[in-house]
């Protein structure tokens, strides 16, 4: 299954990510896709697919609770609300600030998935 909409990527992830399924996760990652993060800034899915195993292998839980797109053309504006709950049971909240680019075949892709969003500003 592939996004058809820029709004599909995060139901997609999270089935995903739930799975364990990084190699499905890169799926939704454009070639030369950033993922910037609290750690810094993986660039092409080689590099994500390390921190996104990172996160899969912490064994921790993630759940979204709200989000919002904006498509214009073959560019959309994403943002997710989540909660990740780590094996201690501590939740951490936040808000994701992402760029999806409509594909030559239909299907949606991150170009740009910053999971911290906001909390990168305070760095």
């Amino acid at each position: 299954m592939s996004a058809q909409s820029a709004k599909d990527l995060i139901g997609l992830f999270s089935d995903r990510f739930a799975a364990g399924d990084v190699e499905g996760l890169l799926e939704l990652y454009e070639e030369g896709a950033v993922f910037p993060n609290h750690h810094g800034t993986a660039k092409g899915r080689d590099q994500i697919r390390v921190v996104l195993q990172g996160y899969v292998d912490s064994g921790a839980k993630l759940d979204f609770s709200g989000q919002v797109a904006f498509e214009t053309g073959d560019l959309a504006l994403v943002q997710n609300a989540w909660t990740m709950t780590p094996v201690s049971g501590d939740k951490a909240p936040g808000v994701t600030v992402e760029v999806a680019r409509k594909q030559p075949d239909g299907r949606w892709k991150y170009v740009i998935d910053s999971p911290d969003g906001a909390a990168l500003l305070a760095k």
